[in-house]
């Protein structure tokens, strides 16, 4: 659970952790996820919510033998068994990944959390007429709202029904959104698990690990490599990275 809510996905910034249980507010109420005695426990009547969330019906095992295909991999698999990618509603992860750009988690967590109302993410047209000069976002205001407004005649919805390539381009029309931000949308917003966020500590890994010579290339390896599960290859490659000090 730790792993899965604390990896830099959008549970990061939008959950709260009090005396070892994972909350959020979700239409007005309270939703609690924690363990106990090994089982993964939750508020009661949202089950369906949370196994959305986690990505329960996913296979690990399965994923696992798919992207454990050297020493590394095998390496961070280990250290992080039981690490799920989360699946979030696209507008918040929009939001948590737009605060993401050139930051650090406990910045984007607090940029996040600021944005709450009621423990949830402004919806966009609350955030387009809301006066956020007072919240120290830096530029990603501007994005934000502009985001908002743009939304205000685009179904972000329909992204889910593409063909993720088509997806990662109709994302990218958005303002603020590059590259990194669409992928991180497509993979933790949509559930496009061959998505592959290239970020500094990714990038240096790919080049490291598999010759990957640039961003492009580097999506491409991916892709080449992990298929369809991509999304879960960079995500504990990330992690690995990152607690090991690789770079």
């Amino acid at each position: 659970m730790e792993l899965t809510m604390e990896s830099g996905q959008p549970a990061h910034f939008i959950w709260n952790k009090e005396n070892n249980r994972y909350w959020r507010m979700v239409g007005g109420e309270k939703v609690e996820v924690w363990m106990e005695d090994g089982e993964l426990r939750f508020t009661d009547g949202y089950g369906d919510y949370v196994g959305g969330l986690l990505r329960a019906d996913d296979n690990l095992k399965a994923i696992y033998e798919r992207i454990g295909t050297d020493d590394v991999m095998k390496r961070a698999i280990a250290d992080y068994a039981g690490l799920r990618i989360t699946k979030n509603d696209p507008w918040e992860t929009l939001v948590c990944f737009i605060c993401s750009i050139n930051n650090n988690i406990p910045r984007i967590r607090k940029m996040v959390q600021s944005l709450m109302v009621g423990g949830e993410i402004m919806r966009p047209e609350e955030m387009r007429v809301k006066d956020l000069s007072g919240l120290r976002l830096g530029y990603r205001e501007r994005y934000l709202k502009e985001c908002a407004e743009f939304l205000m005649s685009y179904e972000l919805d329909k992204i889910g029904l593409m063909e993720y390539k088509r997806a990662w381009i109709e994302l990218q029309k958005l303002p603020g959104v590059g590259p990194k931000v669409a992928d991180c949308v497509l993979l933790f917003g949509f559930g496009f698990l061959e998505a592959f966020p290239v970020d500094v500590w990714i990038k240096r890994m790919m080049a490291r690990l598999y010759g990957a010579r640039n961003e492009k290339d580097t999506r491409n390896v991916a892709r080449e490599k992990w298929g369809e599960y991509a999304g879960y290859a960079q995500q504990y490659l990330y992690c690995f990275a990152r607690s090991r000090c690789v770079f």
